[in-house]
């Protein structure tokens, strides 16, 4: 059902004074996970920008709310149902007017995907299978009210730990994201641009990398339109079950591809789920298909050396010049106990643990074990128990997201690889 931002907003102001109503600050179990639920079926019914902030809050502050309610923001990653095909022609005829869409051709009712500001439908176009990503009526307006609200509820759960945080940061990082990914003309823009360095990239193993071709003539801020391309999700090529030595090329392609990124680039698609990954084999070439550039992000040359020193100095052991570096970099706030910068030291320590894999014994890193996730679960877990002052560090906010769903899919591959030549390699963009 589409709401108008007004009903949106009249549902997100009673959802925020029911969990007033539950007695935010008593603690109660039962409370907690009534509330938990209220807010996750809200947010799922609502779409849009509170059910895309919700999924963000459910990745970024798993340890600075009650399980109950992580547990239930968990729930909307899988929570976006189609809209109707009626509507999805209201927006297509709004957009590129009755000549430009009478030239769409075969365009199926049932989308391939589905999102919480949008869907994608397969069509033709001038003789090309083509694929359109059409944007839900309303989402674009709803953003600064759903965020406003949300930021309410934040930071009542914020109170109930006895934390003295300013959320903005993070909420505006939030904001500035959600408006960019509601803006096509800018994710077709950030598409072209990676298309162009990637056609640049010399494949190093046996999977290339591929990006699907904007088509300008019937994209506009709220339809991008784009070639089909073929190939398996992730999860499904994975189930085919692989050979060793394939799955083993894929992780690498993929670790090769987020180097790419981040420190020979600058630009990173920042979106973990790994629906934005194809996978595309025949006899003489594999390929590794990128979708969804919505959320991509730029850093600067100054901020990856910055990041590059963080890691360095954890490496090399000095407290004193980490804890520096760390609250000039803006990671944490110079008024944490000691207790959480050692605890802050540590999750680093734990994080960067891979690239040593050689000083535990061990030539190559097991990313099927479950021990080192653990080890950076309580890592994460202790900070966050310390942390009185300090939010989640709003500039890695994204960035971490991609490097979680990085891990994610090498933990899934189940590969052991000696990345000692990573950090090695990550050391040389430091210059």
């Amino acid at each position: 059902m589409k709401l108008s931002i007004f009903s949106r907003t009249v549902e997100l102001t009673k959802l925020a004074a029911k969990v007033g109503l539950k007695e935010l600050r008593s603690g109660d179990l039962k409370s907690r996970f009534e509330q938990a639920i209220l807010i996750a079926n809200s947010l799922s019914q609502l779409k849009g920008a509170a059910m895309k902030a919700g999924q963000l809050l459910s990745l970024d502050l798993s340890n600075y709310f009650p399980p109950e309610a992580i547990e239930a923001f968990s729930k909307l990653q899988n929570a976006a149902v189609a809209q109707p095909f009626a509507q999805v022609q209201e927006v297509l005829l709004k957009e590129l007017g009755p000549a430009k869409l009478s030239q769409i051709e075969d365009l199926a009712t049932i989308p391939i995907g589905t999102a919480s500001i949008g869907q994608v439908h397969r069509a033709r176009f001038q003789g090309r299978e083509i694929v359109l990503k059409i944007q839900y009526p309303g989402v674009a307006e709803s953003i600064d009210s759903d965020l406003k609200i949300l930021k309410t509820i934040a930071s009542s759960y914020c109170q109930v730990t006895g934390r003295d945080m300013k959320l903005e940061p993070l909420f505006q990082e939030f904001r500035s994201i959600l408006k960019q990914e509601v803006d096509y003309c800018i994710e077709a823009s950030f598409q072209k641009e990676y298309r162009a360095l990637i056609e640049k990239t010399e494949a190093k193993g046996d999977f290339k990398f591929q990006v699907p071709q904007v088509i300008d003539e019937i994209s506009t801020a709220r339809i991008l339109a784009m070639t089909y391309e073929q190939g398996l999700t992730l999860r499904a090529w994975i189930a085919t079950k692989p050979p060793m030595v394939q799955r083993e090329s894929l992780a690498h392609a993929i670790l090769d591809l987020y180097f790419y990124e981040f420190f020979a680039w600058g630009l990173v698609q920042t979106d973990p789920n790994w629906a934005n990954f194809l996978v595309r084999s025949t006899d003489t070439q594999a390929c590794l298909v990128l979708l969804d550039f919505g959320a991509t992000r730029r850093y600067s040359k100054e901020f990856i050396r910055d990041y590059i020193q963080l890691l360095n100095l954890t490496s090399e052991g000095d407290s004193i010049a980490l804890k520096n570096h760390a609250i000039q970099f803006g990671l944490i706030d110079e008024r944490e106990s000691s207790t959480a910068f050692s605890a802050f030291e540590q999750m680093l320590k734990t994080a960067i643990q891979p690239f040593f894999a050689a000083q535990s014994g061990h030539i190559k890193f097991d990313f099927s074990s479950t021990e080192h996730g653990l080890n950076s679960h309580k890592a994460a877990s202790a900070l966050a128990d310390e942390l009185i002052y300090s939010p989640p560090p709003y500039s890695l906010i994204f960035l971490h997201r991609k490097l979680a769903g990085v891990y994610s899919v090498l933990k899934s591959l189940e590969v052991k690889l000696d990345v000692s030549s990573y950090w090695q390699k990550m050391l040389k963009y430091s210059s």
